[in-house]
């Protein structure tokens, strides 16, 4: 499947993404998040069927503390690869193998951009993933690399299929309000408390 993700995030914390995926059928599928600063909730929009559905930050909270991992203990190979160039932005090619999870991790990373800039735009910032943040740094380091914002990040693991994510563009200016905001005419339904696996 391939999914072209628009996220757009707020001084104040609030985020939205903007999901358009093309499943293998060629059916065209749109999604947004909308992950408000504030508030013990968010909440994914259908657009197409006009459903909001309201998600406990809680929920999302326990599903991450469980992939999180520790940096001090980690398994890991590090290769550094060179230079290249990856949306017009130079970059550092640095391959992991982790050796716990028989998984095999890309990244080609900058400095142009915040090093946590994929947990601000995507997580949001109360979850608690500052922590998450602070122990890739620590891993990275001990293993002679750089932190560095992922331009692009290629994710295989064993018996899988490759996951890959490629930034085409970022850009800085003003958001209204009202991007974050939701949408009137959909009905409102509540998911599941509990952590999904």
């Amino acid at each position: 499947m391939a999914a072209t993700i628009v996220a757009r995030y707020s001084k104040t914390g609030d985020v939205r993404m903007d999901i358009r995926s093309t499943g293998e059928d060629g059916r065209l599928t749109l999604a947004t998040t909308i992950l408000p600063a504030k508030g013990p909730s968010y909440f994914t929009i259908a657009p197409d069927q006009k459903v909001i559905v309201e998600m406990p930050y809680s929920a999302l909270a326990d599903t991450s503390r469980q992939v999180k991992g520790s940096g001090e203990s980690a398994n890991l190979v590090v290769k550094k690869l060179g230079k290249e160039t990856v949306s017009g932005v130079e970059t550092r090619h640095v391959r992991i193998l982790d050796q716990d999870n028989d998984a095999v991790i890309d990244l080609w990373l900058t400095k142009k951009y915040p090093a946590d800039l994929w947990t601000r735009a995507f997580r949001g910032r109360n979850l608690g993933l500052e922590m998450s943040d602070d122990e890739r740094t620590k891993a990275m380091k001990r293993y002679g690399v750089e932190p560095g914002f992922s331009m692009k990040m290629r994710v295989e693991q064993a018996g899988g299929v490759p996951v890959v994510f490629v930034v085409d563009e970022i850009q800085r200016g003003p958001v209204p309000p009202s991007v974050f905001a939701l949408p009137d005419g959909h009905k409102r339904i509540k998911g599941p408390v509990d952590a999904q696996p």
